[in-house]
């Protein structure tokens, strides 16, 4: 009787993490990873108002760093506390569509109020479908978001505390088809504004190191896409790109870059998502004492689902990118990562990651190297609680002669409450 019991404990307990494991076939579908699995147990309901959907949650809890401030020379640890809240309103129409979304982040420091940091952001976007395969689309986005006390540049102008900045950036899109080819282009406007209010503690200059540093940019791109196959295709791209400072003193280093990439793009089975594109860039400098800036252009992304319960994702890219440093003006920045996910149980996701940067600057000649490892877990608690756990570790491998090498451990616990 005893070893009947057992049994039937065991059973029930078995059958009972098979269900847990049960996934329909929205859950199997193609192109779908654990991270975008749908969960409908456990997923937000959501508001429904009409024929929209208002999506909210907000997110809170500790965190603990054994690095502070890492240029100091000396490691300045300190807990802090973070409050995130996200508010989304989105259309559900058959055709064309229109959301507005808005958040803000803050972090809070017990002991080193010097550091606390306050983003938040706007955005609209819509969209108009002409046809069955075309489409208009234009966005908005207002942004305040800082600099870390880790980056490079910020490091070398001697700040010891987050740099704020403000971004704006306005896109207009439009995609076609044609049988077999698909049609892309887009206009993009970008500003960035650094914040010079004065501090004290920085050696008297406070944020006004980064004054003249804020620029625009026009960004226009044309692509075309031929579809031999459902979810393959190869793939042409061209970018043109000037940027202008706002100061007439930083002239010389406004810029005009073009860019060339082919690429392809490639679903295998449903096990492998390939998207993938390489090409040219070259920059030239309006002052005639700056050299120009060329080389490979790379971008691209793998997913590779070994199982149901697995994803594995690797990103990779090459880009240049705008020094706020005086003596320099820009770094080409090749940026790789090497993602996992797992579901444990329907309701508990595993997560990991391997972020390395590597920054080459032209003028002064300088590399630095960073790594960053991160593992986390995600507990669904119910549709709308759900208990994250996170570690940290980032490691800055190679710096120019005078930079500090250095590393930090970053511990988090968050409870998110989601609508």
């Amino acid at each position: 009787m005893r070893i009947t019991y057992v049994a039937a404990v065991v059973l029930f307990v078995a059958a009972t993490e098979a269900s847990a494991q049960t996934m329909g076939p929205e859950s199997v579908a193609r192109g779908v990873t654990v991270a975008t699995r749908p969960r409908p147990e456990f997923d937000p309901l959501g508001v429904r108002l009409g024929g929209f959907r208002l999506d909210g949650s907000v997110e809170g809890g500790a965190g603990f760093s054994d690095n502070l401030v890492p240029d100091v020379g000396r490691n300045r640890s300190g807990a802090f506390f973070d409050e995130t809240v996200r508010l989304g309103l989105n259309s559900d129409w058959t055709r064309h569509a229109i959301g507005v979304t808005a958040s803000q982040a803050t972090r809070q420091h017990v002991r080193d109020s010097d550091l606390n940091w306050l983003d938040y952001a706007v955005g609209l976007n819509g969209r108009y479908d002409i046809g069955r395969a075309s489409s208009l689309g234009l966005e908005y986005d207002h942004i305040r978001g800082h600099l870390e006390v880790t980056d490079f540049d910020a490091e070398q102008v001697g700040l010891t505390r987050p740099v704020p900045f403000d971004t704006d950036r306005v896109r207009v899109n439009g995609t076609a088809a044609i049988n077999r080819i698909s049609l892309t282009s887009a206009l993009e406007y970008y500003r960035i504004r650094y914040e010079e209010e004065e501090r004290e503690g920085l050696g008297g200059s406070g944020f006004g190191r980064v004054s003249g540093r804020d620029y625009e940019r026009f960004l226009g791109e044309a692509g075309v896409a031929y579809n031999f196959f459902p979810g393959r295709a190869v793939t042409f791209t061209t970018r043109l790109s000037d940027i202008n400072y706002r100061r007439e003193d930083r002239s010389g280093v406004n810029s005009f870059t073009w860019e060339v990439l082919g690429g392809v793009r490639y679903d295998l089975t449903g096990l492998w998502a390939v998207r993938f594109a390489a090409g040219y860039r070259h920059r030239d400098y309006e002052g005639a004492e700056l050299r120009s800036l060329s080389g490979p252009a790379f971008e691209g992304q793998i997913v590779y689902l070994p199982s149901l319960l697995t994803t594995l994702t690797l990103t990779a890219s090459r880009t240049i990118e705008e020094s706020i440093r005086a003596e320099s003006v820009s770094f080409v920045r090749t940026q790789v990562r090497l993602g996992a996910d797992y579901e444990l149980r329907r309701n508990i996701i595993l997560s990991g990651e391997v972020r390395g940067e590597r920054r080459e600057y032209q003028q002064p000649d300088e590399k630095v190297t960073d790594l960053v490892g991160v593992v986390g877990a995600r507990f669904l608690l119910n549709r709308n609680l759900s208990l994250i756990a996170s570690y940290q570790h980032f490691e800055r491998l190679q710096a120019p002669g005078g930079a500090r090498e250095f590393g930090q451990n970053l511990f988090q616990l968050r409870l998110r409450f989601a609508l």
